[in-house]
């Protein structure tokens, strides 16, 4: 039980981390705020030093091609390998690719406060970092080695940090094929949803624990949603809230959502009875389904897959036999 409330809390704080803090990433020699949908092409060969900014609003200049890469953050780490990159050292929670930990040099096992002694001996010249307190952030910049901040808020977010880090890491070209590759699978979901009237669109619950902890407007997982096709109960709430069953149950979703499955292996099967909820449409018509959160909620290559499996989820009558 002590485990699993761990857990989740380690998990909300990796989720809460993405509604705050500043966004001013920055792909040019000169800091400026990137274009919307910041598309790096092949010809635009990173010149070292390159200096940007990062997510705290922060210069950070890079003297040289970083050889040797610390990422202590799961998304990070997914855009790293899918430009053909391999961190020295990831965090126990970062699981994709599948080798990803076996690969690494080290793992840390706290990912919001790792070992600085240990950051030090992996003789790092970059490291990737979420968004935190000031005070952890800066115990890390103080070691002297660079620091780039990420906090993505939204998909096209994450296009510009991948667009980033294929600058950082000279792989413009490489970028630039995931981003468009994400876009047009993007766009083909769209396609599909645009065909429903507003009247046709479902509500949709998400629960990303037992205690009814939701994610409100303002989060990815409600423009996951969004753009799923679905309408979010919970969208009038700022950022992440707890409701109880009456709301919910007054709100009446069409789908409900469980994000949490991996670790607690009834969660599917305890919405379905839990008491009350009987004569709401998603438990009437057995609508309850489990998302991965990994893929879902982390701001890397696999969130439009996460959007796919969404809108999949929510009208299997427009994607199946697709």
């Amino acid at each position: 039980m002590r485990r699993s409330t761990v857990i989740i809390a380690i998990i909300l704080i990796f989720l809460f981390a993405s509604l705050s803090g500043c966004s001013t990433k920055n792909g040019d020699q000169t800091p400026q705020a990137p274009p919307e949908g910041l598309n790096v092409s092949n010809d635009d060969k990173t010149v070292y030093p390159f200096t940007l900014v990062d997510d705290t609003g922060t210069e950070i200049t890079i003297p040289a091609k970083p050889q040797r890469i610390v990422s202590l953050l799961p998304s990070s780490t997914e855009i790293l390998a899918a430009l053909g990159q391999t961190p020295v050292a990831v965090t126990q929670w970062d699981d994709y690719p599948a080798n990803i930990q076996e690969k690494a040099e080290y793992i840390f096992e706290d990912a919001l406060n790792p070992n600085l002694e240990q950051l030090l001996n992996l003789q790092p010249d970059l490291i990737m970092f979420w968004l935190t307190s000031q005070e952890d952030t800066d115990k890390i910049r103080n070691l002297g080695i660079p620091v780039v901040v990420f906090d993505d808020k939204n998909i096209s977010e994450v296009y510009d940090t991948i667009a980033l880090t294929g600058k950082i890491t000279d792989t413009p070209e490489q970028a630039s094929q995931i981003i468009e590759q994400m876009k047009a699978k993007e766009k083909g979901i769209e396609s599909k949803i645009d065909k429903l009237s507003q009247e046709e669109r479902r509500k949709v619950w998400i629960e990303v624990d037992s205690n009814l902890y939701t994610a409100g407007s303002g989060t990815f997982l409600d423009e996951i949603i969004t753009k799923a096709g679905g309408v979010n109960i919970a969208r009038d709430v700022n950022g992440w809230g707890k409701f109880n069953s009456e709301q919910v149950i007054a709100r009446n979703p069409d789908v409900i959502f469980e994000t949490y499955s991996y670790f607690d292996k009834n969660a599917i099967e305890n919405i379905l009875k839990r008491k009350g909820w009987e004569n709401i449409e998603a438990i009437k018509n057995k609508r309850v389904i489990g998302l991965d959160n990994n893929i879902i909620s982390r701001q890397g290559p696999r969130i439009v897959d996460g959007l796919e499996i969404a809108a999949h989820a929510i009208y299997p009558e427009l994607f199946d036999g697709k």
